[in-house]
């Protein structure tokens, strides 16, 4: 929904589906969960229903704008008439179905702030493990996409296999940094791993998909016991799980912060927050690391600072201490 800032006058809304493909596509008695991402008279959102949507930010109220025109139909049930969107109705510029047009398998719900930059949309996919979860459904999908703004247009995605061993879904969203002069993308997994991109500098011919440059990566969640070849052998023993993410990396004078741990629904009662050195290339797992916290630590004393409190050595491997 669009409000008017000073008034409270609803302005449009966005009226989208659920779908009915799968109860685990679109969780039932849930709504759109992705936060929008507002650019000039654009307002840019993933749905409830895995579409990357563009809508303008004056609604109909000024016209249908296109280039998409069948809001109507888009709003309306399956095998239902099309309705007739009127001033108070959202006017879609342009989807895209990331069930249809990626390939991925969607689960539970769908979950990303897009981020901008330059001429591009980065976005996680949504994709995920299906009804039993145990089974990836969909392992080539990518799970961190690319979109030009203008158009809708896939233009790069991930091609790490990361799909392979996601362990649940791909619900944290991506953020930016600029490192040593290069900006790079930062992207929480679905499989346990902060994976860092070089960000797209140019569009591909039309037709082509780009494969993203990673940088780094840094696997959060070592102490899982769980083969990474079958990461799904954890439902074994649902103590010794994978860690997922939710939250979106923050960047910070050459450092990243991330939050992730054992899956709420799936026994881990473990969590952390790691701060990472954002700097490095390749496999930084065991150098990238500054420090962390357990979710288990004592809090701050009141005469400490949370920078100080947090920014401590980590203790060496061979430590027992908590660290």
């Amino acid at each position: 929904m669009c409000f008017d800032e000073k008034t409270g006058k609803l302005l449009w809304q966005l009226v989208a589906p659920k779908r009915e493909d799968d109860p685990y596509y679109d969780w039932p008695n849930t709504g759109i969960s992705s936060p929008a991402t507002v650019e000039g008279d654009r307002v840019y959102l993933v749905s409830n229903r895995s579409e990357v949507t563009c809508l303008d930010i004056n609604g109909m109220a000024n016209g249908n704008d296109g280039p998409y025109k069948d809001e109507g139909g888009h709003m309306a049930l399956r095998g239902e008439p099309a309705m007739k969107p009127g001033p108070l109705d959202a006017d879609i510029v342009w989807w895209f179905d990331l069930v249809t047009g990626a390939g991925i398998w969607p689960h539970d719900a769908a979950h990303s702030s897009i981020l901008i930059h330059s001429d591009f949309l980065y976005l996680n996919s949504g994709t995920g493990v299906d009804n039993t979860h145990k089974v990836i459904r969909t392992p080539d999908a990518p799970s961190f996409v690319v979109f030009e703004k203008k158009t809708g247009r896939l233009i790069a995605r991930d091609a790490l296999g990361i799909a392979t061993n996601i362990f649940h879904n791909t619900w944290s969203s991506p953020s930016l940094g600029v490192v040593n002069g290069r900006t790079l993308i930062f992207f929480a997994a679905g499989n346990g791993v902060v994976y860092a991109f070089e960000a797209v500098k140019k569009a591909p011919a039309k037709g082509a998909i780009l494969q993203l440059k990673p940088v780094w990566f840094f696997d959060f969640d070592t102490t899982a016991t769980a083969p990474k070849e079958n990461i799904h052998n954890f439902l074994r023993n649902r103590q010794e799980g994978p860690s997922n993410f939710y939250g979106m990396p923050v960047f910070h004078q050459g450092r990243l912060y991330v939050a992730g741990g054992g899956d709420v629904f799936w026994g881990k009662n473990e969590a952390w927050l790691k701060c990472i050195d954002a700097s490095g290339s390749g496999d930084i797992t065991k150098t990238g690391l500054i420090c962390r916290i357990p979710s288990n630590a004592t809090p701050c004393p009141p005469s400490r600072s949370i920078t100080t409190c947090f920014l401590f050595p980590t203790p060496p491997a061979t430590s027992t201490a908590s660290s």
